[in-house]
């Protein structure tokens, strides 16, 4: 059933179209958002202009370089997959990781669970103060908090611990003369799980040239898994926040002590 809501020329628009335009609309904002400052979104753009020279040629009629540049849109969807896999596995994932927490939390809710987050008080105040800590000696650390994303895709190498979360391990482990201070800790479930861990590094081009190479890390794991990290800067002993490849810095206490109780 159509409701027809007006007509430029031949063209018939109805509602369906309206909704039609909305969506795409928003899908394309979207992929902007996931793929901006990145490489990838180069490469899209080509790739779009590449199609829609096809289109022109094959409407004018030039068969020669249409059919060149058919060769090249015919294996597009392909090509796109294999390009831009990184890019389709974080949106996969961070679809995955909202849609189960969304459905966790709406059981939890109906079976009167409580939020184990609300415990987490101890865990916190020791991360604050080994972060402060080692803000003020300008001693560089970086730490990942999972949350419920799996952190075996993408974090490899480490040392396995498996630790209770304290301010003195916090600051023994980020020491440097200590052999694990290089690197992520990675807290899983409230635990450390691993020290001197190993992330990807971000590409992203629109990050500021001043951050250094942990900062880099804590946006490049960020960008591909539900993940927070907190990073504290060796040069200038600032505190710093990444998620979802956005990085915040230059953190106070009461924000840092926020995010962590978000976060952990």
């Amino acid at each position: 059933m159509q409701c027809l809501l007006f007509k430029i020329g031949f063209l018939q628009v109805d509602v369906w179209d309206l909704f039609d335009i909305l969506i795409v609309g928003l899908l394309l904002y979207q992929l902007y958002q996931l793929l901006k400052g990145s490489i990838a979104l180069n490469i899209f753009v080509g790739m779009v202009l590449l199609f829609l020279s096809y289109q022109v040629f094959q409407a004018l009629g030039m068969d020669l370089l249409s059919s060149i540049l058919f060769q090249f849109t015919n294996l597009g969807f392909i090509s796109l997959i294999i390009i831009f896999q990184p890019e389709v596995r974080r949106f996969l994932l961070l679809l995955g990781t909202n849609t189960l927490r969304q459905r966790d939390s709406f059981w939890s809710r109906l079976l009167g669970k409580e939020d184990p987050t609300l415990d987490a008080t101890e865990e916190v105040e020791e991360i604050r103060r080994a972060f402060l800590r080692l803000a003020r000696s300008k001693t560089g650390a970086l730490i990942v908090c999972t949350r419920d994303a799996d952190p075996e895709t993408i974090i490899s190498g480490g040392t396995p611990l498996n630790a209770n979360i304290s301010y003195g391990l916090i600051v023994s482990i980020f020491h440097k003369e200590s052999p694990l201070h290089d690197g992520a800790v990675v807290i899983e479930n409230r635990r450390i799980s691993r020290a001197s861990a190993i992330l990807p590094v971000s590409e992203n081009t629109t990050l500021p040239k001043s951050v250094g190479l942990r900062h880099r890390a804590a946006v490049g794991v960020s960008e591909k898994i539900d993940v927070g990290c907190f990073i504290v800067s060796e040069e200038t002993g600032k505190i710093s926040f990444a998620h979802g490849g956005h990085l915040e810095r230059g953190l106070g206490e009461k924000r840092l002590t926020e995010l962590l109780n978000a976060y952990l």
